[in-house]
């Protein structure tokens, strides 16, 4: 052949979107909060973000050590020794007094584990350790019961002063995951989420019993002890909520948009369903984008392991919405230029949250918490560590895919091979993205494109491999990337497991034969 044949890789596109690291790389800065005046003192942000000085756990505290008649406490989990220790305390100075709902079924609990632990973390102890925290609790007589549909996260003591925040009580969420919400002294609103509570504590399907026995009991729901009165989604200061037939959040939601006149601020940690349901959130984002000019911006959780949150992520950048993108965000919320706007625990969820389950937040139009609320997700923004491509190259992915596993392609741009007719031509037929590279010792390098296997041998004095056909794989490379995503527990990894793993972005330039 007079000349190399050559396939260029690195431009290939993705047909599908992926949450790509940053470039260049944002240094995570400390947030910082600021005091606020005593006007405001009804309303007190709170927040946890990494390499910061948290105020969610010492709010958490405060409000039960503040506790002289009751506390009720609801959250997805509960994990952190000091607020463990709180409850003791309140529970021996109440001589009981003390109730919780929590997730005790299985479900719940996975459901629970999904938002607090790293994509890629085995549950199982956690699932153990939990239920243990739960024995120790009814044995110092703290009630306990068990909500499968309850999301909500927040503290009540004594009808009078409340804690209403995204964060799972758990020593995860106090020092690591992001999150914010905020501390209530207004008297009308702690009473009603004090109602509230009570509400849901009678419509609980579970409970453990203080005492010795440990089991979790199934319990058929009772009429509620008291009306609690909905607030309407209007401007104001109120408690607002997820509950069967009230769905005030996403009431609450829709009309902090269609407030928006210049810019609106979104965070979630997950996206389910949007696509299928574009009432909850796409259609009412894309009619206050046509009315008038709108920099939307969201905040969300990167996750390239779950299909249905990339494809919302993609139906949202269609619409022209702007996404930030981080490890670590689970805090949740809705702004309309820094003035009117919301924080809860509810995501942006169509099976859960929005529009069903058991979710609580706080409407903040015009306080201090609310401005203190938008400096955070600015910060949380500026600070974001990964961006949504809809529609990554072969190169954007090997050089900047948000997985642990990814390493870059370790032969660089360009890779000469000699390879037979028939091996050169099922390459040329097979590659479309993604084309990936495994990886078993120094010189055992295989390429995954379309349904086909290629070998690359050791580099002969001339630099150049050798390309040969290699034993067709269990499944196309289409199909390998989502396996690739998900985690394998110790001891389900193949034996022949890959010692590295990425994406091939090379231009592979076949030789002559000798």
């Amino acid at each position: 052949m007079s000349e190399p044949d050559q396939l260029d890789l690195a431009p290939l596109t993705m047909s599908e979107g992926y949450f790509l690291l940053r470039r260049p790389g944002v240094p995570r800065g400390p947030f910082v909060a600021e005091a606020a005046g005593p006007a405001e003192e009804a309303y007190r942000h709170v927040f946890t973000y990494v390499k910061s000085e948290s105020t969610i756990k010492d709010a958490a505290i405060e409000v039960i050590d503040a506790a002289r008649e009751k506390v009720f406490l609801a959250s997805f989990l509960l994990g952190d020794i000091d607020l463990l220790k709180a409850l003791y305390r309140a529970a021996d100075r109440l001589r009981g007094g003390v109730y919780v709902i929590s997730a005790l079924d299985e479900d719940s609990l996975r459901r629970g584990l999904a938002e607090t632990e790293p994509d890629d973390s085995p549950d199982a102890a956690n699932k153990r350790a939990h239920h243990k925290r739960f024995e120790d609790m009814t044995r110092r007589g703290i009630a306990v019961r068990g909500h499968q549909n309850c999301h909500a996260k927040f503290i009540v003591t004594d009808d009078r002063l409340a804690l209403v925040s995204s964060a799972n009580l758990e020593t995860r969420a106090f020092d690591t995951t992001g999150e914010n919400g905020a501390v209530v002294t207004d008297p009308v609103e702690t009473d009603r989420l004090g109602r509230f509570f009570a509400r849901l504590w009678s419509s609980c399907t579970f409970a453990m019993p203080p005492g010795e026995a440990h089991t979790v009991q199934k319990r058929e729901p009772s009429p509620s002890p008291c009306q609690v009165p909905v607030a309407p989604a209007r401007p104001g200061r109120s408690v607002i909520w997820t509950y069967p037939g009230e769905h005030v959040i996403l009431a609450t939601l829709h009309d902090v948009i269609e407030r928006a006149e210049h810019d609106l601020l979104l965070a979630t940690f997950g996206l389910t369903g949007l696509s299928e349901q574009p009432a909850l959130l796409l259609g009412p984002l894309a009619q206050a984008m046509q009315r008038r000019h709108l920099d939307v911006s969201i905040l969300v959780r990167s996750r390239n392991n779950i299909p249905g949150h990339r494809r919302d992520a993609a139906a949202l950048a269609e619409l022209g919405v702007t996404i930030y993108a981080d490890e670590l965000n689970h805090a949740k919320g809705v702004i309309a230029d820094e003035t009117c706007g919301a924080l809860f625990s509810a995501n942006f969820d169509a099976k859960h949250g929005l529009d069903s389950g058991v979710e609580v937040g706080l409407r903040l139009d015009g306080t201090a918490a609310l401005r203190e609320a938008v400096r955070y997700f600015r910060h949380a923004i500026a600070c974001s560590n990964q961006v949504f491509d809809p529609h990554p190259t072969q190169k954007s992915l090997d050089q900047r895919f948000a997985a642990r596993w990814r390493k870059p392609w370790p032969f660089g741009p360009r890779l000469q091979v000699r390879a037979e007719n028939a091996c050169w031509h099922e390459l040329l037929a097979s590659a479309q993205p993604p084309v990936l590279w495994l990886q078993y010792g120094p010189d055992e390098i295989e390429l995954l494109a379309g349904p086909s296997r290629f070998r690359l041998g050791a580099a002969g004095a001339d630099g150049v491999r050798t390309l040969s056909p290699g034993d067709k794989p269990a499944r196309p490379a289409a199909q390998a990337l989502p396996e690739w995503l998900s985690y394998h527990p110790p001891g389900k990894t193949p034996a022949a497991a890959p010692s590295a793993r990425g994406f091939c972005p090379a231009v592979i330039e076949r030789m002559a034969l000798r």
